[in-house]
């Protein structure tokens, strides 16, 4: 029998790491024929198998442990059709079903083994299996935990528990129990990429990197670990090594997104836009239905002043999130960069509505609606924009290049101090607080403006191209999808 557990890196929003897990949990009965077997019977007030009985379920039993659950079921459809209240015969039939796929049939089976013989283990281990596959994580957490009070070093039951906690991000809990599960059967790869996934989780960094690299060594062709110790090397900024292993993990599994989606992340990073856009359009292709995806590629096109190409990209993200603030707000950010403000309002207005008194949002809306001369309405936006985050910058630019336009120049002058204490290297905001100086006669600190502006507009334009706020922040590493069958 497989136990297949999804595993999360991360219960946050943004990024989720998903992969799938494989562990050979097929249980044996204990020998039919021994003294312990013979009381449980007594309790259960059920006739002792016979001796035809008992070889049977030893035949049946050496089938399943060799992989062959067809030549199995028919010796132990027999052994029911004999001895109907068998529950070990019940149990091992539950184990072919469940292998088949018939997990309905597979469960009754098991409770029909509980039932004759509430003290069986197998059985309730087993059961704890499928209910984890068929994505019943609650009961199945519930079982493992019975039966490692029965019996506390249960191999399967305290790897399996270990690895529903996982699932279920409760990343405290399963540490100790792959571990404990080590000591009791041994390393596996499963085991060790789970613990190291973890451990990643709870931000123990050196114990996971031990566990990822034992998960590598141990399964030499899985891309997952060298994606997770990638995260890790990225988490210490060490970028070049991070990206060497993440050239490591695409090689062994090209379609992989969320390691191609790092690799674009490492390139933008190194303000490599151009070579980044490759990566992620590879990410999106392989999957679609992370938005953060959508964001960077379009970010990637603003950034080489590609408006068009970003507007197509958001507006597939728009597609497929209608409802999703972000989306909204992105094909704005492209509409505004075509000069469309028409399409840019409308979009802007929209992500409003479906997130109110987002600070971004308003200070964008505040900017466009200034540049469709309604003054009014712009620096009532901005200001509302200010009025929930003061230290915001391009709120404070636009307000005081709205004001300028309005010749206010003192109170523009006060807001634009303010954004140059926010990003004093940002060239445009001395270049407006120049005019202002100029328009108020303040020839000398104008001229110091205009000096500021001119060094600071050489050092951009020798720089190669860096992303502006019309990209996502500092996203978290994504979630890995399961590996191809």
């Amino acid at each position: 029998m497989n136990l297949i557990l999804i595993a999360r890196a991360s219960g946050r929003p943004v990024c989720l790491v998903i992969f799938a897990v494989v562990t050979a949990t097929i249980c044996a009965p204990p020998l039919i024929g021994s003294q312990t077997q013979s009381r449980r019977a007594a309790q259960a007030i059920q006739a002792a198998p016979s001796d035809a009985t008992i070889s049977q379920l030893r035949e049946a039993t050496s089938l399943l442990q060799q992989g062959r659950p067809a030549e199995a079921e028919p010796i132990l459809r027999q052994v029911l059709l004999r001895e109907p209240r068998n529950p070990d015969g019940h149990n091992l039939l539950g184990t072919v079903l469940d292998q088949r796929g018939q997990f309905k049939a597979a469960e009754h089976e098991y409770r029909t083994a509980l039932r004759l013989n509430p003290s069986l283990i197998s059985p309730l281990a087993n059961l704890g299996v499928l209910l984890a596959r068929t994505g019943r994580g609650d009961e199945a957490t519930s079982a493992f935990e019975t039966v490692l009070r029965k019996v506390p070093d249960h191999p399967q039951a305290t790897l399996n528990l270990g690895l529903q906690y996982v699932a279920r991000t409760d990343y405290a809990r399963a540490v100790p129990l792959l571990e404990r599960a080590a000591q009791l059967s041994g390393d596996g790869y499963a085991l060790r990429q789970n613990l190291g996934l973890a451990l990643y989780n709870l931000q123990h960094y050196d114990e996971a990197v031990a566990a990822f690299q034992t998960a590598s060594t141990l399964s030499p062709s899985s891309a997952e670990p060298l994606y997770y110790l990638g995260l890790i090397y990225w988490a210490r900024h060490q970028d070049e090594r991070a990206a060497d292993l993440w050239d490591r993990a695409i090689q062994l599994q090209p379609n992989f997104p969320e390691v191609n989606f790092m690799l674009g992340e490492a390139l933008r990073k190194n303000r490599r836009s151009e070579a980044s856009i490759g990566f992620y359009q590879r990410a999106l292709a392989q999957d679609a239905t992370k938005f953060v995806y959508y964001a960077r590629l379009g970010g990637a096109y603003l950034q080489l002043g590609q408006a068009d190409d970003a507007l197509e990209v958001f507006g597939r993200a728009l597609q497929r999130f209608p409802r999703m603030p972000e989306a909204h707000y992105f094909v704005g950010i492209a509409a505004r960069a075509r000069a469309d403000y028409a399409l840019a309002e409308s979009e802007f207005r929209e992500s409003l509505r479906l997130r109110p008194r987002n600070v971004d949002t308003l200070a964008q809306l505040g900017f466009i609606v200034g540049e469709r001369d309604r003054y009014s309405e712009a620096e009532k936006l901005l200001r509302s924009a200010l009025a929930i985050d003061d230290k915001h910058f391009y709120a404070n630019y636009d307000l005081g290049r709205l004001l300028l336009k309005s010749r206010r120049y003192e109170e523009s002058l006060d807001i634009l101090r303010h954004a140059a204490t926010l990003k004093p290297k940002n060239a445009s905001v001395h270049y407006q607080m120049f005019i202002a100086l100029s328009r108020l006669k303040r020839k000398e600190e104008a001229r110091q403006e205009l000096a500021i502006f001119n060094q600071l507009d050489e050092e951009r334009k020798a720089q190669p191209k860096q992303g502006d706020d019309t990209e996502l922040e500092n996203p978290e590493p994504p979630v890995a999808s399961p590996p191809d069958p």
